[in-house]
């Protein structure tokens, strides 16, 4: 029994940072009944452009929606609102990332889900914040990373904003929530009562410059972290060079490659003068490494106490034999295509196997079950099915 076998979570999420989080719950055991809403869904479903051409499954859907039964309903309509209404007073946690104000409109704020169920843990990630002058404003990763400062992190003076295409934000959001609901879930095991837990994309994005804050806040200086790396060229590859932590980096970097200490430059004497003059040594040194392959020059400099690591496309890191013993790569089925190789989640339990897990489903898929569930009888719902109330699409793999 995975730790939280027996809790009930209502997901209202979409694209990445609440369905991400929905997930997470999942692997730890959380019963996770998604909730759409006809006739889209989830708009991750068709944001996968090849996917939704091939009338398939979305490999996005698929990379966030497993472990979870999917309920496909009407919420604007009366009936939708009392199905709704029954499913929050038997669950335990329910999660969204509508925009402020959504939920409420609807009959579904966090005092009234709390008036129907005092238990219930209201969990909720906005773009960028409940209210203030950008509340309303339509959110994402790459807006949070724009707003937040993350999109000029490391850039030089004069130099374009570097937006990064892994939307870490998000990621770094649902694992936020995550940890807000569990954190709420074990106080509600003292009180009896639930909470409000609630994040943003905003928020997440100007705590994930925790370092960066606290040098200009404290000594007004600016930290950039990229000063400390320098990417060279090999005979087969890249690699990565840090000078973090030693006194004179560059002085090691040419004992492990045996040519003439650079150091002795005035220019270059210290790793404080090195970091200034970096694009100098990327001039002097990079011709050399280039002679070299690349694990020639770890081995180099391995050898002399030097940081580096081989730069590596996703397919060269799905494939290292870190990832596979770490587990780092899951295999879940996927309608229409097999078994695949997903991204995991990145904890381990001892006596729990997280990666037994519900495949991802199509929209609506499990709606009569969930309803049956509940207490909702046949005929009840073929009446809701008959008033379109609730709605089911196969995603299934053209043959």
């Amino acid at each position: 029994m995975k730790p939280l076998a027996g809790v009930k979570v209502l997901e209202l999420g979409m694209v990445m940072q609440v369905p991400l989080a929905a997930q997470m719950l999942a692997d730890y055991g959380a019963e996770v009944i998604k909730v759409e809403r006809p006739p889209r869904g989830d708009i991750i479903r068709d944001l996968d452009e090849v996917g939704t051409a091939r009338d398939e499954m979305s490999c996005y859907y698929a990379a966030v929606g497993r472990g979870r039964k999917d309920i496909c309903i009407d919420i604007k309509s009366v009936q939708g609102r009392e199905v709704l209404t029954r499913l929050v007073r038997e669950c335990d946690v329910l999660i969204h990332n509508f925009r402020p104000g959504v939920m409420e409109r609807i009959g579904f704020g966090p005092d009234r889900v709390r008036e129907i169920n005092p238990r219930m843990i209201y969990a909720v990630s906005t773009s960028f914040g409940p209210e203030g002058p950008l509340a309303g404003m339509p959110g994402q990763d790459m807006l949070a990373q724009s707003l937040s400062g993350f999109a000029m992190a490391g850039i030089g003076e004069g130099e374009k904003p570097r937006l990064t295409s892994v939307p870490v934000i998000d990621y770094a959001a649902a694992v936020h929530l995550t940890q807000g609901i569990l954190a709420a879930l074990f106080e509600r095991e003292r009180s009896g009562l639930g909470d409000v837990v609630s994040t943003s994309l905003f928020d997440v994005a100007l705590a994930s410059q925790v370092l960066e804050i606290a040098s200009r806040s404290v000594y007004g200086y600016r930290t950039s972290w990229t000063d400390y790396a320098m990417i060279f060229p090999t005979a087969d590859g890249w690699i990565t060079v840090l000078t973090l932590f030693r006194p004179n980096p560059l002085q090691l970097l040419c004992r492990a490659f045996g040519v003439e200490d650079m150091s002795i430059d005035p220019k270059l004497a210290n790793a404080s003068l090195q970091r200034e003059n970096a694009a100098l040594i990327q001039d002097r040194f990079g011709p050399i490494i280039a002679k070299f392959s690349t694990d020639d020059c770890l081995e180099r400099l391995r050898d002399t106490d030097i940081l580096a690591a081989p730069v590596l496309d996703l397919e060269e890191a799905i494939a290292h034999e870190q990832t596979h013993l770490n587990r780092a790569i899951w295999e879940v089925e996927v309608p229409g295509h097999g078994r695949r190789k997903l991204a995991g989640t990145p904890v381990r339990l001892g006596r729990h196997n997280l990666e037994d897990t519900r495949p991802p489903v199509g929209l609506g898929a499990d709606s009569e079950k969930v309803l049956s569930e509940f207490g909702y009888t046949a005929d009840e719902i073929q009446a809701l099915r008959d008033n379109a109330v609730i709605y089911q699409r196969d995603e299934r793999a053209k043959t």
